[in-house]
């Protein structure tokens, strides 16, 4: 048969090898696009968005099924579906490859012994298809791909060795050399003229590469230019599958309203059962994507009613399996789930079974914790791929996370994140990496004020940036109580900043972990420094740990402040910006507000904005002590008179922040 009647180089024989595994890599890297999309700090939320990405590992069903399985049998790739239409459209196959090494190896000898350069062509990437099913390492395979592309250069050949090296280089993870192949594969293919359709191929190993390169407008960009060239075939099918790959491209590239319109466009003007099916997968994934979760029940429900009607297993299992993560709160969501791990278990199908357990552990998670955790743990034992354990116990930190353990949530989530950097998995190692912040947030869990009176009559109040409203209130009280019956003279307040990792926002972590309210937080500090405010007692600060937030107000209200070397302040400063300048100076304020992320106790001494830096927190702990007995003992100090916390400034601080107009 002519190899230049149809692109069966590409659906059939070696390439169909190649071209399969690229697409594949391309459908693995575009998932992980999808996930990263729009991460919120919210760990259910990223942990929903980023399971996108464990459908990838069914892509290894394509090479197990030897690449001939009927499609409903492995998980579709729109691309590689597309191919086969266009194929059985144009009526013309090339036999399947015979993936058996010593039989390839006879073949490129009978091919040498004829003299045919084209022939021994083939027989090379015949042979390099073998070998790479065979485990060879990639970079001997890409050697026997380049010696068949040196026989046929100018040749229709040339065209189909260019698009198999592209897919090589894309399983190297190597995206550029593979669009510089593609590209002289597009160039040999157009410099001999006939159908334009030849180049469908070619063009999704181009999006496949672009994907690789995180260039999602290249990738939609090939992608527009097959569905333009598949008008040409005058095929309703054939243009509803590239329309599909385009919404899937316009997915990736962050276009969420574009992708579903065209994906509904096209589900209404095709009548292709197997067509729709496709597309309803795919509608799923953008509903679920952005955040339609009836919308995405909708498309999988629909799915799984075509599914039945075909009668594929494997196809009704993918189907239950999408209607139970498309909505983890739905009343059905567990039934479907456990469905879905049946109907896998009956196939035989270890790691369909492992993804139905991911997807019924995630929906006892808001329901039955602890059943959430036992099903975790049977996920962890039936994946045998690292993304996928990395996955299971990412549940069992997000279980955790609810009982609010936080040794045991940081413990699963860093094992998380090693079977993640394992797998070489980055939404995973994401996700990972926040669960940690969590739970190291967990152990950061609201502390209650404490006040002690000594005999000097100086209060000494233990306060962390995160305490709780109540337990403010009750020493406020005791103060004024204080205050009026025992004869206070002075306020110590031992702050004790964060330990753990602080937020983005530069604020420590609250209790709960996934829930955190920081802004609860910030307007009880605002209340607390009000109510400090009225006793009009001189006040001297000692810091310790990472000074983030809040805490910033308990710190500029201080008459003196003095702050262990190994404490931290987290800019930029926080609060209203507006009093800044009468609480620090002008020019220092401007510093601070500018300046991002921590900066050290010695650094924040020589701006002045702390008047002594001691070697420990116990030693900071002892001289605030001695300064504010010092205070209290001398009551003809001027701080007794003025102090810093009846000053106008941090009357509009404490103010503002109490109603709520700084925002954590």
């Amino acid at each position: 048969p002519n190899i230049m009647a149809a692109p069966q180089w590409l659906a059939s024989g070696a390439g169909k090898v190649f071209q399969t595994l690229g697409q594949c890599k391309g459908e693995e890297r575009r998932r992980e696009l999808v996930a990263q999309l729009g991460q919120s700090e919210n760990a259910e939320d990223v942990f929903q968005q980023s399971a996108v990405t464990l459908w990838s590992m069914l892509l290894d069903a394509h090479k197990a099924k030897k690449f001939a399985a009927a499609e409903g049998q492995v998980l579709p790739v729109l691309s590689l579906c597309l191919s086969s239409r266009i194929e059985k459209v144009l009526g013309t196959a090339l036999p399947t490859v015979d993936l058996n090494d010593t039989t390839a190896q006879k073949e490129l000898e009978e091919a040498r012994n004829s003299g045919n350069s084209s022939k021994v062509a083939e027989a090379l990437l015949a042979l390099a298809a073998a070998r790479l099913c065979s485990g060879l390492p990639l970079p001997e395979v890409s050697d026997l791909v380049r010696q068949a592309l040196t026989l046929v250069p100018g040749e229709a050949l040339e065209a189909a060795a260019c698009n198999v090296l592209a897919n090589v280089y894309i399983l190297m993870g190597q995206g550029k050399d593979a669009v510089r192949s593609v590209k002289q594969g597009l160039s040999a293919l157009r410099a001999r003229g006939g159908k334009k359709i030849l180049e469908v191929p070619l063009l999704h190993t181009l999006m496949s590469a672009s994907f690789l390169r995180h260039d999602t407008d290249e990738a939609l960009r090939a992608c527009q230019e097959v569905a333009l060239l598949c008008k040409e075939v005058k095929d309703p099918a054939v243009l509803a599958l590239a329309e599909g790959c385009t919404a899937l491209a316009h997915l990736a590239n962050d276009e969420q309203g574009p992708a579903e319109k065209v994906l509904e466009t096209s589900l209404k003007s095709l009548n292709d059962a197997d067509g729709k099916i496709l597309l309803l997968g795919a509608l799923q994934e953008v509903s679920f994507a952005i955040g339609k979760p009836v919308s995405a029940v909708k498309a999988a429900s629909d799915l799984l009613a075509l599914e039945r009607k075909r009668g594929t297993k494997e196809g009704i299992a993918r189907a239950l399996l999408l209607v139970s993560a498309s909505d983890s709160g739905a009343a059905e969501a567990p039934k479907t789930a456990e469905e879905a791990k049946q109907q896998f278990a009956s196939l035989g199908d270890k790691l369909g079974e492992a993804l139905a357990l991911i997807a019924l552990g995630k929906v006892q998670l808001s329901q039955q914790v602890s059943m959430a955790l036992q099903t975790a743990k049977e996920a962890m034992n039936a994946f045998g791929h690292p993304a996928g354990q990395g996955f299971a116990s990412s549940l069992m930190c997000l279980a955790q996370l609810r009982q609010e353990d936080p040794k045991a949530s940081e413990r699963s989530a860093r094992e998380a994140l090693s079977l993640f950097q394992d797998a070489n998995h980055r939404a995973g190692q994401a996700l990972a990496e926040l669960l940690v912040r969590k739970s190291q947030q967990l152990s950061q869990k609201p502390k209650e004020c404490k006040i002690v009176i000594d005999d000097a009559r100086v209060a000494h109040v233990e306060i962390s940036g995160v305490c709780t409203p109540k337990s403010l209130e009750a020493v406020l009280q005791a103060l004024h109580h204080a205050r009026c019956k025992e004869g206070v003279k002075a306020v110590v307040l031992l702050l004790q900043g964060s330990k753990g990792p602080v937020s983005p926002a530069g604020y420590p972590g609250t209790a709960g972990g996934l829930t955190a309210a920081p802004d609860s937080q910030a307007l009880a500090s605002g209340t607390f420094l009000l109510g400090l405010r009225t006793l009009g007692l001189p006040c001297v600060v000692a810091c310790c740990g990472k000074i983030a937030g809040p805490a910033w107000g308990l710190v500029l209200a201080a008459d003196y402040r003095i702050a262990a070397a190994s404490s931290s302040f987290i800019l930029p400063l926080w609060g209203p910006p507006e009093c800044f300048g009468d609480l620090v100076g002008h020019t220092v304020a401007m510093q601070l507000c500018y300046t991002q992320g921590p900066v050290s106790a010695l650094t924040m001494l020589e701006y002045g904005v702390i008047h002594q830096c001691q070697k420990g927190e116990d030693d900071t702990k002892r001289a605030a002590a001695e300064v504010a007995r010092r205070i209290a003992s001398t009551p003809s100090l001027a701080c007794h008179q003025s102090t810093t916390m009846l000053s106008p400034a941090i009357e509009t601080y404490a103010s503002l922040v109490a109603r709520g107009g700084v925002r954590a």
